[in-house]
């Protein structure tokens, strides 16, 4: 097979966005919209498919001289993964925006929507193709400018603006750190393809550290790593959220992909590399989790846990990255395999909770926890589908999330029992088993707070299910979660092929250790099924000998009160309260308490704690400058002939 089905795939895409287009003004041009992002993502996967069953490289060169030398592209396992991981969203975020948007018609301009996340699928599509330096950066832009344009989507909002704005400049903050490393690797080489790099590698005069440095501070803050993670909680909260599961399920893993690249085309990463992106992904999943939890806003506080899952995946690079550097293949397949898995459930779970977000916000009116309540009665099925979702993403057999997150900690167990100075990672044990803790507080405060209990306001009364073009996509992807977590035999091998290309190990390395893995894992998953089942046959008799008694029901016993309200159920606030003020310091959270209040307010320690005043400061500095802007041409003139005297001075004093 050759690379021209991917490129067809993604042209039947693009047709799709043309249609949506000219079809603007019927029904016609989203259906078609659907099927062509359909039949163009099945088509671009076959090949991705192929090359991550049979581990070959697909690649494609272009036959005319285009600037910055030759453009190539490629498909290898590791794109591959991304790429199916891009597809399988794509495919349930556009019908699922078709109708979310529907309403916004002559007020939005819900087809340039349309045709901005036809653009976003291409540009995500190439990036994880690229084998160029300049096709790579053209496309990386392509991606940022139509994530911006999707984030503004309801661009008369102040904050919407606003974040979009913030998302705007570190991302290309973070492009031009970018620029900097390719300038500097592509030149020691002879052209600018990956190959290339890969063999300039051994003559940079300054050794790899400042590539890594460069490609950790780029591609970081693109993953949303903290501490450049600041960007994403307002980003995500701002889009639609069929663009937010985008956004967090395949727009920042082009971070983790560009990193993994990177240590593929280096050979392996230097050992303080390995134990930085150590420390950055311990930071991550306990901070994210944490100020997740401290969240009243529901897509924020999804987007806080995108943060807290990076930090996993970055446990599993480093742990590959370190097995390499200490001379453990085993564990650096493991620890990138991880990684690679991590990385493609969270796609399909976080995608599941922010479709689940968006219907409920697209039924009530709101995002805010606090208004919410009582939900599960008038949209059970959309319940069902997220508390999957949630049960995913804290890691519960038998879910996909489990799988990955069972590989990352089997990685750092490998790493304690290894020897040497490697087994320092073991520390980072704890860490991410406190934040699946955490993540279970959260989202039993989530699921909690909006489906159990009674509406806490009139924005949640009356609500209907969700419309089927909401719910198909959030349960489709759903069963999916559930597939990889039963059948995760399915999909480890292949990912364990990943594992091995970005450790640059031969595809069956240490495979008699690493099958013990497989195997436990799968077992787990299928014990987790039969406790389900046992309790799906134990629900289902409950309801059978129900149904032949005679029921009595009465109002619920209240402790003597004559009157229930919804202000004796727990809130957001008093719920996560408790363990809050226990990481009191970390969470920049500020309580408020009173006789009859409890209430929180969180505040973001890195943009609101440190950027925001900084950036005050400056404005306040440069506002100072402001009076030699007074529009005096002699003065002007007089500034021109002070800075001529210096470089004058300077060079009769310093001669070169």
């Amino acid at each position: 097979m050759t690379m021209w089905p991917v490129f067809g795939g993604l042209g039947i895409i693009a047709l799709g966005g043309v249609l949506a287009v000219a079809g603007r003004r019927a029904a016609w041009g989203e259906r078609a919209l659907t099927w062509c992002v359909w039949l163009g993502g099945f088509t671009a996967a076959l090949p991705a498919v192929q090359v991550l069953v049979t581990g070959e490289t697909l690649e494609w060169r272009t036959a005319v001289n285009l600037p910055g030398g030759d453009w190539v592209f490629g498909l290898d396992p590791l794109s591959s993964v991304f790429l199916l991981a891009i597809l399988v969203v794509s495919a349930a975020a556009t019908p699922y925006g078709v109708t979310y948007l529907a309403r916004e018609r002559g007020h939005l301009g819900v087809w340039f929507s349309h045709a901005a996340l036809v653009a976003l699928i291409i540009a995500l599509g190439l990036v994880v193709m690229a084998r160029a330096v300049v096709p790579f950066l053209g496309a990386w832009e392509i991606m940022a400018i139509t994530s911006y344009l999707l984030i503004v989507t309801e661009h008369d909002r102040t904050e919407v603006r606003r974040a979009g704005l913030l998302y705007l400049v570190v991302t290309h903050a973070g492009t031009l750190a970018l620029f900097v490393m390719f300038a500097i690797w592509s030149g020691a080489g002879n052209d600018w393809t990956f190959k290339a790099l890969a063999a300039a590698t051994p003559h940079l005069s300054h050794g790899t550290s400042l590539i890594f440095a460069l490609a950790t501070f780029g591609f970081g803050l693109k993953a949303g790593a903290v501490p450049g993670h600041f960007w994403l909680p307002p980003a995500h909260a701002a889009a639609p959220s069929h663009v937010s599961a985008m956004m967090s399920g395949v727009v920042i893993k082009t971070g983790i992909y560009g990193l993994l690249r990177v240590v593929m085309l280096a050979g392996g990463a230097p050992a303080w590399w390995g134990w930085t992106v150590l420390a950055m992904g311990a930071a991550s999943a306990v901070l994210g989790v944490l100020w997740a939890l401290a969240q009243h806003d529901i897509k924020r506080l999804l987007a806080y846990h995108s943060v807290e899952n990076i930090g996993i995946i970055l446990l599993g690079i480093a742990t590959g990255a370190l097995g390499s550097t200490y001379g453990h293949p085993a564990l650096a397949v493991l620890g990138y395999a991880a990684a690679a898995m991590h990385t493609f459930n969270h796609a399909l779970f976080k995608s599941v909770l922010f479709f689940g977000a968006g219907a409920v916000s697209h039924a009530t009116g709101t995002r805010n926890l606090e208004e919410m309540g009582g939900l599960a009665k008038q949209m059970p099925l959309l319940a069902l589908t997220f508390v999957v979702g949630a049960a995913a993403i804290i890691g519960v057999p038998p879910l996909n999330g489990f799988v990955s997150e069972w590989l990352v900690f089997q990685g750092l167990w490998g790493a304690g029992i290894a020897g040497g100075a490697v087994r320092v990672a073991v520390l980072a044990v704890p860490l991410l088993a406190l934040s699946g803790g955490l993540a279970l507080a959260c989202f039993a405060k989530v699921v909690g707070v909006v489906f159990l209990g009674t509406p806490r306001s009139d924005r949640t009364r009356g609500v209907g299910e969700a419309p089927a073009g909401l719910l198909a996509p959030t349960a489709a992807l759903a069963a999916a979660c559930a597939v990889l977590g039963l059948l995760p035999a399915l999909v480890l091998p292949a990912l364990l092929r990943v594992g091995a290309q970005v450790a640059s190990q031969p595809a069956g390395a240490s495979a008699v250790t690493l099958v013990d893995v497989v195997r436990d894992a799968g077992r787990v998953s299928l014990f987790a099924a039969f406790i389900v089942m046992m309790l799906g046959v134990a629900w289902g008799a409950r309801a059978l000998v129900l149904r032949r008694r005679v029921v009595r029901r009465a109002p619920t016993w209240t402790c003597g009160y004559e009157l229930i309200t919804p202000r004796m159920q727990y809130t957001a606030s008093s719920f996560a309260t408790p363990l809050l003020d226990i990481f009191s310091r970390l969470t920049g959270v500020q309580t408020y308490r009173g006789a009859t209040l409890l209430h929180t307010v969180s505040r973001d320690p890195v943009l609101d704690g440190t950027l925001a005043p900084l950036w005050t400061k400056g404005r306040d500095w440069a506002l100072r400058l402001r009076a030699i802007q007074h529009g005096r041409l002699r003065f002007y003139l007089l500034y021109v002939v002070v800075a001529l005297l210096f470089v004058l001075a300077y060079v009769v004093l310093w001669p070169v």
